[in-house]
Parts: structure tokens; sequence; C-alpha cells
């Protein structure tokens, strides 16, 4: 995730405003978003965890049960389809990140390497389902899983577990904070403020490196 809601696109603004009609047209659209955001590793400037959030809080205001519903499904099925191609293709994206020095100092070295090296192998399903959660280590979930030869059947089983449990969770929580009728501007203003919280302790080494340390061998 390397913008902010407040840096989206007007069109996706439009989109995920309360007074936009929902809409198959709209879910679609975030469906694509998601599905780009989690099947590639240069897509980051996809800020998937701010979609979803905002996409429950204007479902909120909307006070439309059947909306969330709509909203977890979709942006499941674009994360566990997401995480599919990813698998898939990581072998392929991880030959071209050489090319990419943001890229390369990013997912090669440290955390990837270490990961790789010290990977304990009971901690597979944490691993997928906590990744989901952390835009830091999503990224190198279906790259490692491919890697270090975990079984497609068993990743995507996994996979599929994980990409509901974010979509509902998020979601969620996006749809409790607009039940509460809070303006569209405030809105906003606490899902960007939830991001750069996040963003700005994932970006603390020693945070990074207690979560590693959750997924290596002692």
């Amino acid at each position: 995730m390397l913008i902010l809601a407040s840096d989206l696109p007007h069109f996706l603004t439009e989109i995920l405003s309360a007074d936009n009609p929902f809409s198959t047209s709209k879910l679609i659209i975030l469906f694509l978003l998601i599905f780009i955001e989690t099947a590639g590793i240069v897509t980051g400037f996809i800020p998937g965890d701010t979609i979803l959030t905002t996409a429950g809080g204007f479902a909120g205001t909307h006070h439309n049960f059947g909306e969330l519903m709509a909203y977890i499904a979709v942006f499941s099925l674009a994360s566990f389809l997401g995480d599919a191609v990813n698998y898939w293709f990581g072998a392929f994206l991880m030959k071209q990140i050489s090319k990419i020095p943001f890229l390369k100092r990013h997912l090669q070295g440290g955390m990837l390497d270490k990961l790789a090296t010290n990977f304990h192998p009971k901690r597979w399903l944490l691993f997928v389902v906590l990744g989901r959660f952390l835009p830091f280590i999503r990224v190198v979930v279906p790259l490692l899983a491919r890697r270090l030869a975990l079984p497609f059947v068993s990743y995507i089983r996994m996979a599929a577990f994980a990409s509901v449990l974010w979509s509902a969770v998020i979601v969620s929580a996006g749809y409790f904070i607009g039940h509460l009728n809070i303006p569209s501007d405030m809105l906003l203003i606490i899902v960007v403020g939830i991001a750069i919280a996040f963003i700005l302790a994932l970006r603390v080494p020693k945070f990074r490196q207690a979560i590693v340390n959750l997924f290596v061998r002692k």
C-alpha cells in the first residue's frame, strides 16, 4: 500500500460515494481493483485495505446489510483469485525484481530470504492468514509458498479461508463505522488516519522483525 485514500483517483472516490447508487458496475470495478492489487507484486499503489474499509463504511451509511454481504463476497473472490494467480506467476515476477530497485530492496534480501531459510513448516496457516492482513507480508505469501514448494491445493485452501476472513473483518469494521451515521468527509478522515497509523507502524524495523519472527524457527 503505497498511497492513501486521499490519493485515490477521482473516479474511485465517486464509485465509493454514499450518493452513488449501489450497482453491478460498481462491484465489477471494485472486484478488478482488489484482484489487480492481490495478483501482482507491482500494484502496491492500490490501497486494498482502505478500499474495503471505505466500501463497508458507505454500506453502513446506507444501512444496507445486503450491500455489506455483496462487498464481502466480491472482495473475498477477488482476493482468492488474485492469490491463485500470484502463486503461479510469482516465480516469473521474482525474476523481474532485480530490474526494479524499490522492489528488490523490499522483497529480496532480509525479509524474504530469512523467511525462506528459517520458515517454520507448522506456521503456514498463520502465515497465510496474518499475511492477508499485513501489506508487507501479503506481498510475499504466495511468492514464498511457491518458492518453498507448498502444494498449490494446500496453499489455495488456506488462501480461501484468509480471503474470506480478511474481507469479512475489514468490510464489517467499515460498515460499523458507517452505521454510526458519521459524515462522509469524517469517514474518509477516519479511514485515512487508520491507514497512516498502520503504515507508520510497518515502517518501524523492530515491528516488521517481530512479525517475521512469528514464522521462523527459533
